[in-house]
Protein backbone atom coordinates (compact mmCIF):
# COMPACT_ATOMS: atom_id res chain seq x y z
CA UNK A 1 0.00 0.00 0.00
CA UNK A 2 0.90 3.54 -1.19
CA UNK A 3 2.54 5.67 1.94
CA UNK A 4 0.58 9.31 2.34
CA UNK A 5 4.38 10.87 0.97
CA UNK A 6 4.06 8.68 -1.93
CA UNK A 7 0.57 9.35 -2.63
CA UNK A 8 1.28 13.07 -2.17
CA UNK A 9 4.48 12.38 -4.64
CA UNK A 10 2.35 11.45 -7.38
CA UNK A 11 -0.48 13.91 -7.03
CA UNK A 12 2.35 16.57 -7.28
CA UNK A 13 3.46 15.21 -10.65
CA UNK A 14 -0.25 15.15 -12.17
CA UNK A 15 -0.06 18.40 -11.23
CA UNK A 16 2.90 19.35 -12.82
CA UNK A 17 2.40 17.27 -15.35
CA UNK A 18 -0.98 19.03 -16.38
CA UNK A 19 0.50 22.21 -15.75
CA UNK A 20 3.33 21.51 -18.42
CA UNK A 21 0.32 20.27 -20.80
CA UNK A 22 -1.71 23.54 -20.27
CA UNK A 23 1.29 25.80 -21.08
CA UNK A 24 2.08 23.71 -24.05
CA UNK A 25 -1.32 24.15 -25.22
CA UNK A 26 -0.90 28.10 -24.78
CA UNK A 27 2.01 28.57 -26.64
CA UNK A 28 0.39 27.01 -29.28
CA UNK A 29 -2.50 29.69 -29.17
CA UNK A 30 -0.33 32.58 -29.00
CA UNK A 31 2.43 30.93 -31.89
CA UNK A 32 -0.94 30.80 -33.86
CA UNK A 33 -3.19 34.00 -33.08
CA UNK A 34 -0.57 36.20 -30.86
CA UNK A 35 -1.78 37.85 -27.62
CA UNK A 36 -4.87 38.62 -28.55
CA UNK A 37 -6.44 34.75 -28.83
CA UNK A 38 -4.72 34.18 -24.95
CA UNK A 39 -7.91 33.82 -22.76
CA UNK A 40 -9.02 31.45 -19.73
CA UNK A 41 -11.70 30.41 -22.08
CA UNK A 42 -9.36 29.82 -24.86
CA UNK A 43 -7.22 27.97 -23.37
CA UNK A 44 -9.52 25.64 -21.55
CA UNK A 45 -11.09 24.79 -24.73
CA UNK A 46 -7.58 23.76 -26.40
CA UNK A 47 -6.38 21.74 -23.57
CA UNK A 48 -10.00 20.08 -23.27
CA UNK A 49 -10.37 20.70 -19.84
CA UNK A 50 -13.07 23.09 -17.81
CA UNK A 51 -12.37 26.72 -16.99
CA UNK A 52 -12.64 26.10 -13.54
CA UNK A 53 -8.82 23.82 -13.86
CA UNK A 54 -7.43 26.29 -15.99
CA UNK A 55 -7.96 28.63 -13.16
CA UNK A 56 -6.79 26.64 -10.54
CA UNK A 57 -3.23 26.80 -12.24
CA UNK A 58 -3.59 30.17 -13.56
CA UNK A 59 -5.61 32.98 -11.59
CA UNK A 60 -5.46 35.66 -14.69
CA UNK A 61 -4.47 36.29 -17.72
CA UNK A 62 -1.84 37.63 -16.35
CA UNK A 63 -0.37 34.96 -14.67
CA UNK A 64 -0.73 33.17 -17.74
CA UNK A 65 2.01 34.93 -19.89
CA UNK A 66 4.11 35.18 -17.26
CA UNK A 67 4.33 31.43 -16.95
CA UNK A 68 4.22 30.99 -20.94
CA UNK A 69 7.90 33.19 -20.68
CA UNK A 70 9.23 30.51 -18.16
CA UNK A 71 8.26 27.78 -19.78
CA UNK A 72 9.39 28.91 -23.26
CA UNK A 73 12.69 30.09 -21.84
CA UNK A 74 12.98 26.81 -19.72
CA UNK A 75 12.16 24.90 -23.15
CA UNK A 76 14.83 26.69 -24.91
CA UNK A 77 17.32 26.19 -21.95
CA UNK A 78 17.13 22.42 -22.51
CA UNK A 79 17.74 22.71 -26.16
CA UNK A 80 21.03 24.50 -25.38
CA UNK A 81 21.85 21.98 -22.78
CA UNK A 82 20.96 18.92 -25.39
CA UNK A 83 23.95 20.02 -27.41
CA UNK A 84 27.70 18.79 -26.77
CA UNK A 85 28.41 22.61 -26.30
CA UNK A 86 30.81 22.77 -23.74
CA UNK A 87 32.66 20.11 -25.69
CA UNK A 88 33.18 22.12 -28.97
CA UNK A 89 36.07 24.60 -29.74
CA UNK A 90 35.65 27.87 -29.28
CA UNK A 91 34.55 29.20 -33.14
CA UNK A 92 32.23 26.26 -33.38
CA UNK A 93 30.90 26.81 -29.86
CA UNK A 94 30.15 30.58 -31.03
CA UNK A 95 28.34 29.26 -34.70
CA UNK A 96 25.95 26.88 -32.34
CA UNK A 97 25.29 30.20 -30.46
CA UNK A 98 23.79 31.47 -33.64
CA UNK A 99 22.14 28.42 -34.66
CA UNK A 100 20.13 28.28 -31.58
CA UNK A 101 19.45 32.27 -31.55
CA UNK A 102 18.12 32.52 -35.12
CA UNK A 103 14.63 30.80 -35.17
CA UNK A 104 14.95 28.34 -37.84
CA UNK A 105 11.97 28.92 -39.49
CA UNK A 106 8.99 31.24 -39.86
CA UNK A 107 6.70 29.23 -37.87
CA UNK A 108 9.07 28.05 -35.36
CA UNK A 109 6.52 27.97 -32.19
CA UNK A 110 9.16 28.93 -29.83
CA UNK A 111 10.52 31.96 -31.69
CA UNK A 112 6.77 33.55 -32.46
CA UNK A 113 6.10 32.93 -28.87
CA UNK A 114 8.74 34.64 -28.27
CA UNK A 115 8.52 37.69 -30.07
CA UNK A 116 4.84 37.73 -29.14
CA UNK A 117 5.55 38.39 -25.79
CA UNK A 118 8.31 40.64 -26.02
CA UNK A 119 5.94 42.91 -27.96
CA UNK A 120 3.79 42.75 -24.76
CA UNK A 121 7.09 43.82 -22.96
CA UNK A 122 6.74 47.30 -24.19
CA UNK A 123 3.33 48.32 -21.98
CA UNK A 124 3.80 45.51 -19.48
CA UNK A 125 6.50 45.80 -16.58
CA UNK A 126 5.95 42.42 -15.46
CA UNK A 127 7.14 40.66 -19.03
CA UNK A 128 9.63 43.57 -19.47
CA UNK A 129 11.81 42.39 -16.05
CA UNK A 130 11.61 38.85 -17.39
CA UNK A 131 12.60 40.01 -21.12
CA UNK A 132 15.66 41.79 -19.10
CA UNK A 133 16.85 38.94 -17.01
CA UNK A 134 16.88 36.59 -20.19
CA UNK A 135 18.59 39.24 -22.49
CA UNK A 136 21.15 39.94 -19.86
CA UNK A 137 21.83 36.53 -19.38
CA UNK A 138 22.14 35.99 -23.04
CA UNK A 139 24.16 38.39 -23.65
CA UNK A 140 27.11 37.00 -20.92
CA UNK A 141 26.82 33.54 -23.00
CA UNK A 142 27.41 35.14 -25.78
CA UNK A 143 29.89 37.38 -24.63
CA UNK A 144 32.20 34.13 -22.93
CA UNK A 145 31.96 32.75 -26.01
CA UNK A 146 32.98 35.90 -28.20
CA UNK A 147 35.87 36.16 -25.62
CA UNK A 148 36.64 31.90 -26.39
CA UNK A 149 36.47 32.88 -29.86
CA UNK A 150 38.79 35.57 -29.73
CA UNK A 151 40.96 36.17 -26.96
CA UNK A 152 43.53 38.79 -28.10
CA UNK A 153 40.52 41.19 -29.30
CA UNK A 154 38.84 40.62 -25.44
CA UNK A 155 42.15 41.30 -23.71
CA UNK A 156 42.04 44.42 -24.62
CA UNK A 157 40.98 47.75 -22.72
CA UNK A 158 37.87 48.67 -22.46
CA UNK A 159 34.36 46.73 -22.92
CA UNK A 160 34.48 45.81 -26.09
CA UNK A 161 33.78 42.04 -25.67
CA UNK A 162 30.37 43.35 -23.68
CA UNK A 163 29.48 45.61 -26.61
CA UNK A 164 30.30 43.25 -29.11
CA UNK A 165 27.85 40.37 -27.46
CA UNK A 166 25.41 43.48 -26.91
CA UNK A 167 25.35 43.91 -30.72
CA UNK A 168 25.23 40.45 -31.96
CA UNK A 169 22.08 39.89 -29.92
CA UNK A 170 20.62 42.85 -31.25
CA UNK A 171 21.62 41.59 -34.69
CA UNK A 172 20.18 37.77 -33.64
CA UNK A 173 17.03 39.22 -32.15
CA UNK A 174 16.25 41.63 -35.55
CA UNK A 175 17.21 38.37 -38.18
CA UNK A 176 14.80 36.31 -35.99
CA UNK A 177 12.59 38.82 -35.81
CA UNK A 178 13.04 39.23 -39.76
CA UNK A 179 12.38 35.29 -40.34
CA UNK A 180 9.06 35.20 -38.60
CA UNK A 181 7.73 38.65 -40.47
CA UNK A 182 9.62 38.58 -43.65
CA UNK A 183 10.28 35.17 -44.41
CA UNK A 184 10.56 35.21 -48.37
CA UNK A 185 12.78 38.43 -47.83
CA UNK A 186 14.27 37.02 -45.02
CA UNK A 187 14.77 33.28 -45.11
CA UNK A 188 16.52 31.69 -42.24
CA UNK A 189 19.30 30.33 -44.44
CA UNK A 190 19.77 34.27 -45.38
CA UNK A 191 19.87 35.07 -41.61
CA UNK A 192 22.35 32.05 -40.64
CA UNK A 193 24.51 33.53 -43.50
CA UNK A 194 24.28 37.34 -41.87
CA UNK A 195 25.06 36.21 -38.43
CA UNK A 196 27.58 33.95 -39.71
CA UNK A 197 29.39 36.91 -41.47
CA UNK A 198 29.56 39.12 -38.43
CA UNK A 199 31.29 36.15 -36.18
CA UNK A 200 33.17 35.65 -38.85
CA UNK A 201 34.72 39.14 -38.77
CA UNK A 202 34.99 38.73 -34.96
CA UNK A 203 36.93 35.56 -35.13
CA UNK A 204 39.58 36.97 -38.16
CA UNK A 205 42.63 37.14 -35.88
CA UNK A 206 41.72 34.14 -33.79
CA UNK A 207 44.84 31.70 -33.47
CA UNK A 208 43.83 28.42 -32.53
Amino acid sequence: MASDSTKAGGRGSLAADRRTELLDRLAEVIAENGIEGVSIRTLASRADVSIGTVQYYFATKDELLRAVWLHVREQAARDFLSTDFTELAPIDRLDRLVGLLVAPEADDRLARVWLALVARAAHDPAIAALHRGQWLETEGVLARALAAANPARAAEPGDEVVDAAAELLALLDGLTIAVLTEPERMPAARAIRIARAWTGAWCAEYQP
